[in-house]
């Protein structure tokens, strides 16, 4: 089984008897591990040591050379919403919603599929 050193361990990637393990053995060192592969019957593999690093000629320095300030772009208008407004009891049908719009108070207060419907409730409002 392979000794995880890594500090990101992909648990769902692991099978059960690995994370029994991992959860078992962590923090120990490599003889306690070693011990306990040992003794449940595991293959022991040793940590792999990482090679010494090489020593890489250093790169001259690159000098970042200002660019000349770019144009400011207009400010991004916000998407229009569609405002339906209209005066008390006014009825607009709204094609691209196939639905009567009733208004009262400046707002809009009803939302029918027929026109007689949208003026009944309106009617409504009114004598209240």
């Amino acid at each position: 089984m392979t000794n995880w050193t890594d500090p990101i361990i992909h648990w769902n990637q692991l099978p059960g008897t690995e994370v029994k393990r991992l959860l078992a053995t962590w923090g120990m060192d490599e003889k306690a591990i070693a011990r306990y592969d040992a003794k449940h019957g595991y293959e022991h593999r040793p940590l792999a040591v990482p090679a010494p690093a090489k020593a890489v000629a250093s790169k001259p320095a690159v000098v970042a050379v200002p660019k000349a300030p770019a144009k400011k772009a207009a400010p991004a208008k916000p998407a229009a919403r569609q405002k339906h407004v209209g005066a008390d009891g006014d009825v607009i049908f709204l094609e691209h919603r196939n639905m009567f719009v009733g208004f009262w108070g400046g707002k809009r207060v009803v939302i029918k599929r027929t026109e007689a419907a949208c003026r009944e409730f309106l009617a409504k409002v009114n004598a209240t």
